[in-house]
């Protein structure tokens, strides 16, 4: 008898051993296909070298030099230069920085490349900004990227030239390396994309493109009324998409579409040269901001307030500057809006300004400085 217990006791634990080994193995398979960008709700800075203020994210002087990125200080007041060339000796960032992203402590940086200088994804710590890793696209422009998790990821590109003709390819984030491209998406420029609720979904120039992350394929897309000019997720979970005279709401679980007119234009990012899209969001008051469309030389930041379906136009820059990339940021922290800068072109092309807003348009700080950066984008750690 006793030895028929401790028998079947032994039968029970290895079988208990077996099943959690197989519920681990399943858990990781679904986390790694199905796991959704999970959004910071803290209101405290995670600690670190640059977790203070923002980190403003450079294309680089085209043909001069490549990307770079300054650090603005909130607790001094002041900007760093080139901070991720000191944390990295010999390291450099691609040609044409243009997109950048925090997730999960990881800074995903974007260079859209030119000719041999390929296109690539550089991975760095976002509190130290050391180096992790570096992905190549073979042949081709990148564009944007997101993370799945800490295993997939995806990477959008410039459609013509790249290899295999796809504008969206899923990148293995252990090995550092392109995985296979996401079937029916085609050979065209795509932009921006976040993930929610096992979808992908990612920005061309006038479509909302629907990716089945556990497929790898394009579901289907709807059209946009005008030319895309960002996207992001609020904090009930809706993505919001910028089509300039329009926003478009998408619940991602039940993908119904709410259509909103606008009584101004959001500045497009796609056009003569794609950038990452003005559209940012403020969870603390539940509003949408953007950059208003001027042409050349856009001044205006509007925005929309999602509780009371209200438009409006909250400042102009000062006259003799124009904002430059994306343009507008909101830090989820500190509740403090950002607008990047410039004189204008030529030689004025190095004098950036850095403008600091409270979210009610309230300017309170403007920092000058100098050298042919090009500010793409500001991004900053939760």
């Amino acid at each position: 008898m006793i030895n028929l217990r401790k028998w079947t006791w032994a039968l029970l634990l290895a079988l208990s051993t077996f099943i959690i080994a197989c519920s681990n193995e399943n858990d990781e398979l679904l986390t790694e296909l199905n796991a959704d960008l999970q959004e910071s709700q803290s209101g405290v800075k995670s600690s670190g070298p640059y977790s203070n203020g923002v980190l403003i994210v450079n294309e680089g002087w085209f043909g001069h030099e490549n990307g770079s990125i300054n650090h603005w200080d909130g607790i001094s007041n002041t900007i760093e230069h080139k901070v991720y060339a000191k944390e990295n000796p010999g390291k450099q960032l691609g040609v044409t920085t243009q997109y950048a992203g925090i997730q999960n402590g990881h800074l995903y940086l974007v260079s859209k490349g030119y000719n041999t200088q390929k296109g690539n994804v550089v991975i760095a710590n976002s509190q130290t900004l050391k180096h992790e890793g570096t992905i190549e696209l073979p042949t081709g422009q990148c564009r944007a990227f997101v993370a799945l998790n800490n295993n997939v990821g995806y990477l959008s590109t410039g459609g013509v030239g790249t290899a295999n003709g796809s504008g969206i390819y899923r990148v293995d984030l252990r090995n550092y390396r392109i995985d296979k491209a996401v079937k029916g998406v085609g050979n065209s420029e795509v932009g921006n994309m976040l993930t929610a609720s096992n979808k992908l979904f990612a920005l061309r120039q006038n479509q909302l493109l629907i990716v089945d992350i556990s497929s790898n394929k394009l579901s289907y897309s709807i059209p946009l009324s005008g030319k895309a000019g960002g996207m992001v997720k609020d904090k009930d979970g809706n993505l919001w998409i910028a089509a300039q005279r329009e926003l478009l709401k998408v619940n991602p679980q039940t993908m119904g579409v709410d259509r909103i007119p606008l009584s101004v234009s959001v500045n497009p990012s796609f056009g003569w040269a794609w950038n990452a899209g003005s559209l940012t969001y403020s969870r603390s008051n539940n509003t949408l901001y953007f950059v208003k469309e001027g042409g050349w030389a856009p001044r205006q930041v509007a925005c929309y307030h999602i509780n009371t379906n209200q438009t409006q136009t909250l400042f102009s820059i000062d006259s003799d500057y124009q904002i430059y990339g994306a343009g507008t940021y909101v830090d989820p922290v500190s509740n403090k809006l950002y607008v990047t800068a410039i004189k204008g072109w030529g030689q004025d092309g190095k004098y950036n300004r850095l403008y600091v807003y409270s979210l009610d348009g309230t300017q309170e700080k403007v920092l000058n400085y100098q050298h042919f950066y090009f500010s793409a984008l500001c991004v900053a750690n939760e």
